[in-house]
């Protein structure tokens, strides 16, 4: 499983949960820190070329910035 971290509008976290709960098996979106809109993306073994596409097109509609998600804090990249 591989774990994308990107910072998000907080008003826009619900709205990519739903379209990412849409495609059922091959992701889970958690919260990472609601304060800094950090989300976690995990990525199903086998759907990583279909996850790209999709968060292309989603990073088309929303803000999403990749970041580094370390255990003390984000870094940006």
């Amino acid at each position: 499983m591989i774990c994308r971290y990107f910072r998000v509008n907080r008003t826009d976290m619900v709205y990519l949960k739903f379209i990412l709960e849409a495609y059922e098996g091959m992701n889970v979106m958690s919260t990472v820190d609601n304060t800094d809109g950090i989300i976690r993306i995990a990525i199903m073994p086998g759907f990583e070329e279909d996850m790209e596409g999709l968060l292309a097109e989603l990073g088309t509609q929303v803000a999403m910035q990749p970041v580094e998600w370390e255990a003390d804090g984000v870094a940006d990249f």
